[in-house]
Formats: structure tokens, C-alpha cells, sequence
């Protein structure tokens, strides 16, 4: 008896209890395209929220001084970030540099106030290699202080909460009051209100500011030092990669250089990849437990089809079917039951991602002013399928398939012919 005669006895058994086989093929078919589904927009979202976070925080990869990640003082700094970014700019997949100054302040108007982190920028420069400008609520992005009338206040870019808490509009002139880097008097310097923001963090439209670099070393005595050189990649699955090469130019290069450290965005925003990775197993888990109740159910029917049979596996081992070819016919049936599911949920799965990669899903919409570690829940999330997801889930699903059939199949081979076919 050949393996195509196993299969043709196999597709026959799995034909002739068509309600057991459908019922049973719909749940494996609807589990696939639900987890290929849920891994490819998962995938999509995780890339929206790294995008973000990354814009919005240090970049893919930030250069800034050893410390400084855990003390995030003035006394940490980078002496000389014109030269680290000289540097930044030669390493292959950098696609923008920016320079930031951060530190902690106390902004006024009038009888209000509050403690916000402010951070000197580069206005050019920031406008590339950040989101924050795009989020403008009203008025205009920062301007250079060069580029503001002597006399004149310099710009300064707060959140719309912000703005309602000290009860300023556009227009309106600010306070702010920081410590300098080697302490003593603290410094004040008046700023006009030029933009408002609305990021959808709350956090940062409640307590964080933007005014230019020039005047943010002026007030906190740096000199042309600042905390942090935030790099952008093409990529931003090379940003392990590319924090390894500049550590070591930067190692090569002495100097000061020896003083700073180069994180990926995974270490630099340590909330937003904590949550990312509890995300997905979260996910995991649910896939698993999808994936044992299916294990159950093919189980349920592969004993079925076995008991239901027994009279006429009982006659054919009396004609001479030897055991292992039992087995094998009862793997045969497993078999094309787990193929045909597992091609109608492919089937449904990829046209379900193919559709919102197409079109996308303003999450925005749907989750209102939600926050994801740190990140607003904002924008279009586009499915995202690798070949891994693709080729890799459904052939899974079949592997379990043909486990969850193994002890049925052995069960029918240690039947007793004669008892077997007086089995009614």
C-alpha cells in the first residue's frame, strides 16, 4: 500500500464526516488568520510607537555623557557635540543629527507657575529630526535667536496644557527661572509664547518646553556644550548596530570622547521598549492559549474519526494492513485536515493583512487620548507581514495538527482485529 493510497484513504475519511471535519477545519482555519492577523498588526503598531517615541524622545541612537542616563544633570555633558556630530554624520544609515541642551526650570506668568523640563534646540535642525513642530496647536515653531531683535524675548514652545495652566496665549511673555551648571544664583530670562503643541502626551503638553540652544547655554552657563546628540537612522533595526560603531569612533577619536556613551533608542527609552516587549508577550500568551484549545479540539476529532472506525480498521488489519500503515493512514487524514485549514486560513489571514496595509488604521480614532508607554496611541498603523509570519504560522499550525493526531493514530494500532470489527 503506497503513501498516495494512505492520502487518498485519508482525504475519503476526511470527506466522509463532513460536519466534524468542517466544524473542526473553520476553528483551525479562523485561529491561523487571527494570529498571522494579530502578529502582523502588531508588528505595524510596535513600528508606529517606535517611530513616535523615537521623534518625540532621544532618536534611534543618542550620544551624551556617561551618567547621564541615570542622573540626567548638567554636571554629564557633551563639551563638544559639533565634533560628535562631524562624527555622527560618517557612519553609513545616519539620516539626521540634533543637538539638545535639557534641564530642569521653573516657568511663570503672572501669579502661576510651574516645574517643567526645558530643552535648548537647534529650531533648523529639530524640525527634521523631530515631531514635535508638526504637532502645533497654534502660532508658529521656534525661530533662532539670531534671528530675533535684540531687545526682543526670545521664542519659547510650550504645550496647550501648559499654556492653560499658567493662563497665557500667544503673544504672552513667560519666565523662566533655571540653576546654572556650577549652581550658585539661579537665572531668569523673560520668552514670548510663540506655538503651542498638542502631542497627545500628557506629560509633555503639561510640563516640557522648547526654547533656542543659544539662549538655553546663555541662561545655564555651557558654554557650546550640551546633554544629549540625538541621530536618526534610515533603518531603525540598525540601531544597536550603529551605537556599537560610534562607541567605538568615539573610543578611537580620545580625547573627551572617552567621557560619553552612545545607547540605542532600546536603552535611551528604556519605558517604551519595556513596554513593547511586554506587549508582544502578552500577545504570546494569547496565541498559546488559542493554540491549546485547538490542540484539544483536533485531538477530540482525530479520536472520534479512530472509535467511529474501529469496525473497519479492525476488517483491515484481517485482510493484512500492517500497523504502521494504520498510522499512517490515520497521520494521512491529520494531515489533510491540517492542510486544507491551514491554506483557508493563510488565505484569510494574508487578505485581511493586505487589506490594512493598504489602507491603514487611525488608532487615534479608536483609542482617543490613550498613551502606550510613554507614547501617544496617534496615526495610521499599517500591518506589517514578514516571510517569517507568513510561511513560518501556518506551517506551525500543521506540525501541530499532525502532534495533537499521534496518540489517536497509535490507539488504532493496538486494536485487536476480532474485537475490533465485533465493535459496533
Amino acid at each position: 500500500m503506497s503513501i498516495g493510497l494512505s492520502f487518498r484513504l485519508g482525504w475519503r475519511s476526511f470527506l466522509r464526516h463532513k460536519r466534524r471535519s468542517i466544524i473542526t477545519g473553520v476553528a483551525i482555519s479562523l485561529s491561523l488568520a487571527l494570529m498571522l492577523f494579530s502578529v502582523a498588526f502588531s508588528k505595524g503598531a510596535h513600528e508606529s510607537y517606535i517611530r513616535q517615541g523615537v521623534r518625540l524622545g532621544s532618536g534611534h541612537v543618542v550620544i551624551q555623557g556617561k551618567g547621564y542616563q541615570q542622573e540626567q544633570t548638567l554636571d554629564y555633558l557633551v563639551p563638544d557635540p559639533r565634533r560628535v556630530e562631524a562624527l555622527a554624520r560618517k557612519v553609513p544609515g545616519v539620516r539626521l543629527v540634533a543637538t539638545r541642551l535639557r534641564a530642569e526650570a521653573l516657568i511663570s506668568a503672572g501669579e502661576h507657575s510651574a516645574a517643567i523640563g526645558v530643552t535648548g534646540v537647534d529650531p533648523k535642525a529639530e524640525k527634521l529630526a523631530s515631531d514635535l513642530p508638526a504637532k502645533l496647536k497654534a502660532g508658529a515653531y521656534l525661530r533662532p535667536r539670531a534671528a530675533v531683535h535684540k531687545g526682543v524675548p526670545a521664542d519659547i514652545f510650550i504645550g496647550v496644557k501648559l499654556a492653560k495652566k499658567l493662563e497665557v496665549e500667544l503673544g504672552d511673555r513667560v519666565v523662566l527661572t533655571v540653576a546654572p551648571r556650577r549652581g550658585g544664583k539661579t537665572r531668569a530670562a523673560a520668552f514670548r509664547v510663540r506655538g503651542l503643541f498638542r502631542s497627545g502626551v500628557a506629560e509633555l503638553d503639561a510640563f516640557y518646553a522648547e526654547i533656542p540652544i543659544a539662549e538655553a547655554r546663555r541662561l545655564l552657563e555651557v558654554n557650546g556644550a550640551a546633554t544629549q546628540v540625538a541621530i536618526l537612522l534610515s533603518s531603525q533595526d540598525a540601531s544597536r548596530a550603529t551605537a556599537k560603531a560610534l562607541q567605538s569612533q568615539l573610543a578611537a577619536a580620545g580625547g573627551d570622547s572617552g567621557k560619553l556613551e552612545v545607547l540605542p533608542w532600546q536603552v535611551a527609552i528604556r519605558e517604551l521598549y519595556d513596554g513593547l516587549v511586554l506587549d508582544k508577550g502578552s500577545m504570546y500568551v494569547m496565541l498559546g492559549v488559542i493554540f491549546l484549545i485547538i490542540v484539544i479540539g483536533i485531538f477530540n476529532t482525530m479520536l472520534m474519526s479512530v472509535i467511529e472506525r474501529t469496525r473497519e480498521l479492525g476488517v483491515m488489519m484481517a485482510i493484512g494492513t500492517s500497523r504502521g500503515r494504520l498510522f499512517s493512514i490515520v497521520l494521512a487524514e491529520a494531515t489533510v485536515l491540517g492542510l486544507v485549514s491551514s491554506a483557508v486560513g493563510l488565505a484569510m489571514g494574508y487578505g485581511a493583512h493586505s487589506w490594512l496595509a493598504a489602507t491603514g488604521l487611525d488608532i487615534g480614532k479608536l483609542a482617543g487620548d490613550m498613551e502606550f508607554a510613554g507614547v501617544a496611541a496617534t496615526g495610521m498603523v499599517y500591518s506589517q507581514m514578514t516571510t517569517t509570519t507568513l510561511w513560518g504560522w501556518p506551517a506551525a499550525m500543521i506540525v501541530l495538527v499532525l502532534l495533537s493526531a499521534l496518540y489517536p493514530a497509535y490507539r488504532a494500532t493496538r486494536l485487536s482485529p476480532v474485537d475490533a470489527m465485533r465493535h459496533v
